[in-house]
């Protein structure tokens, strides 16, 4: 009898031990499956960054000449880019929500782009932070998204409009307490998106919108050809890697294309100013220092945030590409360097108000057909206009 339970005994243990290392065995598996799945995220995030870097450098809209002109109604490569790239980001993520296996990634994205919303921003800070954006971009003629490219172009003076950013950054990180004490909603929004609003599918309501957007681009392209717009023309020879400009209308549907392969492969959208406060974030080296800035000490720990800086990065790397094979590095004229860095600030601190830029709520927010987006975009071009004619009457054409 005690050998039998000796044997009884050793092959329990036998048992605890394969079943301990088959757990530890699926615990190693786990993390092998969830390093590859991070490795192909930040490849995913790679690749669409220096597309759309290089995307953003050849519709020409990175140009401050550019910038400033939609402000004054001179030029408008930088509305018919805009317009396509929200028009194919519909278009994407229409087809993704359709999907049987992209349906439930569209829906947690749009519920991850609201949590920095509800609760948090109404309408007052939307419409004001949209407008000082605005106010900034005329000023530096640049904004969140395009500022990259304009490092990876080598334009005089971005450096110092990165300089502005970040201070535009780390300032609001500051005062971001005071900033939603006052401006926090006092009632939830019903509905957060147009579908939601009209009780319909989004791709009900993104499709038409889409059409209607391509067709303002078409008008807007009868009534003033891209060509004119253009600061240098295109050479008569050369491939398409070697043009200087392509048509904004392909440069935007380019750029719209990366938002319904970002939402299956990352589960997020693009977005710009989010990275300007990660990278302040590392100022706060300290358990102090963090504790000055809960808001910013936030993103120094979020991967999201971080993404959104390789992805960033990432267009610098796409814009100069672009810029070499086009022999075009450094040929574009700059601004001043105060208006650089002032505008920079101002900028930032405008879109970390409103929680989201040109990119943000331009590209993501209304391709989304997120209901605040439509408050910040108006805005945000009442700022750049009010500010472009402001500074035409006192310093002359812009």
């Amino acid at each position: 009898m005690d050998s039998e339970a000796k044997s009884r005994q050793r092959v329990a243990k036998q048992h605890r031990g394969n079943a301990r290392n088959g757990g530890e065995e699926k615990i190693v598996g786990d993390k092998e499956l969830s390093s590859r799945k991070s490795a192909l995220s930040m490849v995913a995030c790679v690749l669409a960054g220096m597309t759309f870097g290089f995307a953003v450098e050849k519709g020409r809209v990175f140009e401050p000449a550019a910038v400033r002109g939609q402000m004054s109604f001179s030029r408008f490569i930088m509305l018919k880019m805009f317009l396509s790239a929200v028009a194919t980001g519909m278009v994407g993520m229409s087809i993704v929500s359709m999907l049987p296996f992209g349906k439930s990634k569209f829906d947690q994205m749009r519920v991850k782009f609201f949590r920095k919303f509800v609760g948090k921003r109404g309408v007052l800070a939307a419409g004001l932070g949209g407008f000082i954006h605005g106010v900034g971009m005329s000023i530096c003629a640049s904004c969140p998204g395009v500022l990259y490219i304009q490092l990876g172009t080598g334009t005089p003076n971005a450096v110092l409009t990165l300089c502005g950013a970040l201070s535009g950054a780390f300032l609001y990180g500051m005062v971001e307490p005071t900033v939603v004490r006052l401006s926090k909603p006092t009632a939830v929004a019903r509905s957060n998106t147009l579908d939601q609003f009209l009780g319909t599918p989004y791709f009900v309501a993104a499709l038409p919108i889409a059409a209607m957007l391509a067709t303002c681009v078409f008008a807007l392209e009868l009534f003033q050809p891209w060509g004119s717009d253009l600061t240098q023309p295109n050479s008569a020879v050369a491939s398409a890697l070697e043009l200087r400009a392509w048509p904004p209308y392909l440069s935007g549907m380019l750029a719209g294309s990366l938002q319904g392969v970002l939402v299956l492969t990352l589960g997020d959208t693009i977005g710009s100013s989010t990275s300007y406060a990660a990278m302040a974030s590392l100022v706060l080296v300290t358990g102090d220092m963090e504790r000055l800035s809960p808001y910013l000490s936030g993103y120094k720990r979020s991967p999201a945030a971080w993404a959104q800086v390789l992805f960033s990065v990432s267009s610098v790397l796409g814009g100069f590409l672009s810029a070499w094979f086009s022999g075009a590095l450094g040929t574009v004229p700059g601004v001043p360097g105060l208006a650089a860095y002032l505008g920079g600030a101002i900028m930032v601190f405008g879109a970390r108000t409103a929680s989201g830029c040109t990119s943000g709520h331009g590209l993501s927010g209304s391709g989304i057909l997120f209901l605040l987006s439509f408050v910040v975009l108006p805005a945000m071009y009442l700022g750049g206009v009010l500010t472009a004619a402001l500074m035409s009457a006192v310093l002359g054409p812009v």
